[in-house]
């Protein structure tokens, strides 16, 4: 896989109307320099529609505009004046922050190295109490991976037919399974999109065991609260449900996944629990103050949301135009199908410049595309077409 570098917000400002529809000889489409010279490809899948300097990421669900200005420039003054000294007074006023807009006790906000150091830390902090994993499949893998690596048992529960989160399911085995367990929701999910009824997992949550710990990872919390019937369990911390741990990320809507910056949120007590398995001194200097900036830039957090928006819904209308199903996403990427095994589909979208797809064990025929600029939507449903007269998809 060719290296990844970060795309000014400019590179792929060109208007649509410069996009060449395909041909149906699978000729090039040309487009503002986003799209190569025409001719027809050198090998059997490529069409030569490589994006020219820079590839297409669409397979980490990244903010595609960057990060915003004001967090780029905040990383930079604050590497240049301190970056030899440890960020302990800034990670104090992220962690305070953060407390007041989430209207929680600072205290109750334990930070990670991204968010998957939280789930670690939560996994290590079940451990403790030798529970085992329940989650839904597929799902997000941290919590799965650490748990293994720690000897714990996995218990997954299939996705109902729609794709969902089986609530129910996972319910009736939680109830059936002795001793403690680490229940792993996360809502909105990976890979399909889906959110879970947030009454029927909030009465689950407060009729549970206190053994049955809850780690609810709402990494993208941003997007989801877009649409009404999402929640997130965070007034259930605030009313001192001390089985229950949330996570969130910098990675998503601020488009920080490089700066490593991820936190969790729980009543006092577990908060300090968990805290115990974290690293110390976990958050650099240049995050604490990027991290800090972007939370203060509503500017760009409202633009990446409509960004996201239109490039869905670029998105989408080729999908519908191509009959490829779709899952109703939530978030910053869909999962649909492509009538094609992932390994194919994917290596032919490599060889024209596009990453595409982790399978994280969903079926085979179905891939989860992350969503790019609306610029970097409309260059890879223009080379979906083409995959469809070749017979790709």
């Amino acid at each position: 896989m060719p290296a990844r570098y970060t795309m000014s917000q400019t590179t792929f400002q060109s208007s649509r109307r410069n996009f060449i529809r395909a041909c149906g000889s699978g000729a090039a489409m040309l487009g503002s320099g986003l799209i190569s010279a025409p001719g027809l490809a050198r090998g059997a899948n490529q069409l030569d529609l490589r994006v020219n300097a820079a590839p297409l990421w669409l397979n980490y669900n990244e903010n595609s505009l960057g990060m915003s200005p004001r967090a780029t420039l905040a990383a930079q003054q604050a590497t240049a004046e301190s970056g030899n000294r440890y960020p302990d007074d800034a990670v104090a006023t992220l962690r305070e922050t953060i407390g007041n807009k989430l209207d929680v006790d600072p205290e109750q906000v334990i930070f990670g190295n991204g968010s998957t150091e939280v789930i670690q830390a939560i996994v290590t902090y079940a451990e403790g109490q030798s529970a085992k994993l329940i989650e839904p499949a597929p799902t997000f893998g941290d919590a799965r991976r650490y748990c293994r690596a720690e000897g714990l048992e996995v218990i997954q529960v299939p996705v109902d037919q729609n794709f969902e989160t089986d609530l129910v399911g996972l319910q009736k085995r939680a109830a059936a399974t002795r001793g403690a367990l680490l229940i792993n929701i996360c809502n909105p999910n990976n890979p399909t999109g889906s959110i879970v009824n947030h009454r029927a997992l909030e009465s689950w949550i407060n009729a549970a065991p206190a053994d049955h710990i809850f780690l609810i990872d709402e990494a993208y919390f941003d997007y989801a609260q877009q649409n009404p019937d999402y929640r997130s369990v965070l007034s259930l911390i605030k009313e001192g449900r001390e089985n229950l741990v949330l996570t969130r990320t910098f990675s998503k809507i601020h488009g920080m996944a490089g700066m490593r910056i991820g936190f969790g949120v729980a009543a006092p007590k577990t908060a300090r629990e968990v805290r115990k398995f974290a690293a110390g001194f976990n958050l650099s200097t240049a995050g604490t103050a990027a991290a800090l900036a972007a939370l203060a830039d509503r500017e760009f957090y409202q633009q990446s949301l409509a960004s996201n928006q239109l490039a869905k819904t670029t998105l989408l209308t080729t999908l519908d135009e191509l009959g490829l199903e779709h899952i109703a996403s939530n978030t910053n990427f869909v999962l649909h199908r492509i009538n094609a095994r992932l390994q194919d589909y994917s290596a032919r979208m490599a060889e024209n410049g596009i990453h595409v797809g982790r399978r994280m064990t969903t079926e085979d025929g179905w891939n989860r595309v992350s969503l790019g600029t609306p610029q970097e939507m409309q260059a890879f449903t223009e080379t979906l077409k083409v995959f469809r007269q070749r017979g790709w998809v």
